[in-house]
């Protein structure tokens, strides 16, 4: 991986690498963007042995937004875990957990698509973009959706969030103690949360 930005570094304008002992994730790409990156067997692995519950757990408790880049033929290892399996974790991991998990060929690519990644999150990609579609216009959708775009924040969150506070007013309005006191929600998470509705928007006042 280091090699390849290395070996490249006309590929990779401006790349700056800092060697860091991270507490969890193996790339900090900055933004609050963290990459766990696994070849296809190791993640079989940590399916097979629960592992993978306890990493995902971690990672949302230290960063925005976890990242899974899966190396190689996740269905082709040679530890034949169960297909259905794996769907499973796949399925709980992107839609339960709201982690995205992206597949690469190798190392290679994995080091281009995080000098992208880490490129975009802390410089964006230089013109506007739709960041959701399908805005709902009921009420009660229409708050699940709001209360979604918090850095952190799923579909099953966000409902617990709602559950707790009664609309997406009060949640917008709750203390980090009090958000940190819904299940799922860490103080770590509840201090994002805060931070990002407590932030004064670039050219207004203090």
């Amino acid at each position: 991986m280091l090699r390849h930005w290395q070996t490249f570094p006309g590929n990779f304008k401006g790349l700056v690498t800092q060697p860091a002992e991270l507490d969890c994730g193996d790339y900090d790409l900055g933004g609050g963007l963290v990459v766990e990156r696994k070849s296809a067997t190791d993640f079989s692995l940590a399916i097979m042995d629960k592992r993978l519950f306890g990493e995902v757990g971690k990672l949302k408790s230290s960063f925005d937004q976890p990242i899974f880049i899966i190396e190689g033929d996740l269905y082709g290892g040679r530890f034949h875990t169960d297909p259905v399996v794996i769907r499973e974790a796949i399925a709980w991991l992107t839609v339960g957990e709201g982690v995205p998990l992206v597949p690469s060929p190798g190392a290679e690519f994995s080091a281009e698509l995080m000098y992208t990644m880490a490129s975009q999150a802390q410089h964006g990609i230089g013109h506007p973009i739709v960041m959701r579609s399908g805005k709902p216009f009921d009420p009660v959708n229409g708050q699940r959706y709001l209360v979604e775009g918090l850095p952190g924040i799923n579909e099953n969150l966000a409902r617990a969030l709602l559950d707790r506070f009664g609309s997406a007013a009060a949640v917008f309005a709750a203390s980090v103690d009090a958000l940190a006191e819904v299940p799922g929600i860490t103080p770590q998470a509840a201090g994002r949360m805060r931070k990002v509705l407590d932030a004064h928007w670039p050219g207004t006042r203090a």
